[in-house]
C-alpha cells in the first residue's frame, strides 16, 4: 500500500490455484493424474486512485519454473535479489485481456519463522514470513508508481480449502512500531478458531489477542466483514478494493495499542465459492493458458 493510502497492489502466486473450477472438476472426477502444478496461477490486482485492474491466469506445469531463489509462472517472475524480493509482472487482465506489466520490489524490515496451523489437523498452514517492509511499485500498464509499506506471507495445504473451512477473515493492521496479523476461521463443522500474531519493530512476536470483533458492513454481494479489534475500538471502512461473490478485500482504519492504525482486510466464504452459481461465474474472471 502506498504511503498516502491511495494506491495498492496485491500479487499472489499459486502452485495450485485453490479457486480453480477446472481443478475442482478434475478432483470430482477422481482423475489420478491430477497434479496441483497443472493448475498454477498468478493473481495480480493493481488499485490506483480511480481505477483498478485485475489479472488471474492459470497455467500448466510446463509454464512453471522453480529454483531456490526464484519462481516463474508464465511470463511473471519472482526472485530474490539479495535481501530484496522482486516481482517482474507480465500478465493480461480478465476478462478483457488488457496488459498488466510492471515491477514490484519488496525489502523486508522484519522476518519471522512463525508457522501457524489454521485447522486442528494441521492440514492448512500459514507462514507470515515478513510482516512488514518497504515496497516500490513501478507499472507501465497501467501507469502507476509509488512507494509504501508491504507484507509477504505464504500458505500451504494438503486438501481443498472448502474441505476444511466454511469462511475466514484475515487482517493486517500497522502502526509505526507494531503489526497485528489476525486469521479468524470458521471450520467446516461450524466451530471457530482465532489465530493471530503481534509483531514488534524489534522483530519480537507474541500472540495477538483482543477483546472482540467489529463489523465493517456487508459488501455489495452481501458478504459479511468482521475485523478483530481492541475492546471499544471504532473501525472505519476506507475503501473496498475487491468485491466479489465470495471474496472481498478492503482498506480499513482503527486503533492498535491505542494508536491510529491502517490495515488491509479480507473476507472469504468457501460456502459461497462451492455454490454452483459462483463456479459458473469464475471462468469469466480467469484466463487459461496451456491447459493440460
Amino acid at each position: 500500500m502506498s504511503d498516502d493510502g491511495k494506491s495498492a497492489v496485491v500479487l499472489i502466486a499459486m502452485l495450485g490455484n485453490v479457486f480453480s473450477p477446472r481443478w475442482a472438476r478434475a478432483r470430482a472426477r477422481g482423475d489420478a493424474r491430477v497434479r496441483s502444478l497443472d493448475y498454477s496461477a498468478v493473481n495480480v490486482a493493481v488499485h490506483g486512485q480511480r481505477r483498478s485492474r485485475w489479472a488471474m491466469t492459470e497455467r500448466c506445469e510446463a509454464s512453471v519454473l522453480r529454483g531456490p531463489d526464484d519462481l516463474a509462472i508464465g511470463a511473471t517472475r519472482l526472485q530474490w535479489e539479495g535481501d530484496e524480493l522482486v516481482a517482474l509482472v507480465d500478465e493480461r487482465t480478465a476478462p478483457w485481456g488488457r496488459p498488466l506489466r510492471g515491477t514490484i520490489r519488496f525489502r523486508p524490515d522484519v522476518r519471522t519463522s512463525t508457522v501457524v496451523d489454521l485447522d486442528p489437523r494441521g492440514r492448512h498452514q500459514w507462514f507470515p514470513h515478513a510482516p512488514v517492509g518497504r515496497i516500490a511499485v513501478d507499472f507501465a500498464e497501467p501507469r502507476l508508481r509509488f512507494e509504501g509499506h508491504g507484507y509477504f506471507d505464504a500458505n500451504a495445504g494438503r486438501e481443498p480449502l472448502e474441505a476444511a473451512f466454511a469462511s475466514w477473515s484475515w487482517s493486517r493492521l500497522s502502526t509505526d512500531d507494531r503489526i497485528a496479523l489476525a486469521y479468524d476461521v470458521v471450520h467446516r463443522d461450524g466451530t471457530r478458531g482465532a489465530r493471530g500474531v503481534l509483531v514488534h519493530g524489534s522483530g519480537e512476536t507474541e500472540p495477538y489477542v483482543t477483546g472482540g470483533e467489529c463489523s465493517i458492513g456487508r459488501t455489495r454481494f452481501g458478504l459479511p466483514r468482521t475485523l478483530r479489534t481492541e475492546s471499544g475500538a471504532e473501525v472505519e471502512l476506507l475503501r473496498t478494493l475487491e468485491d466479489g461473490p465470495f471474496y472481498a478485500r478492503s482498506l480499513v482504519r482503527t486503533t492498535l495499542g491505542g494508536r491510529p492504525a491502517v490495515g488491509m482486510h479480507e473476507a472469504v466464504s468457501l460456502d459461497r465459492f462451492s455454490s454452483r452459481w459462483v463456479q459458473l461465474l469464475l471462468p469469466f474472471r480467469m484466463r487459461i493458458e496451456g491447459a493440460p
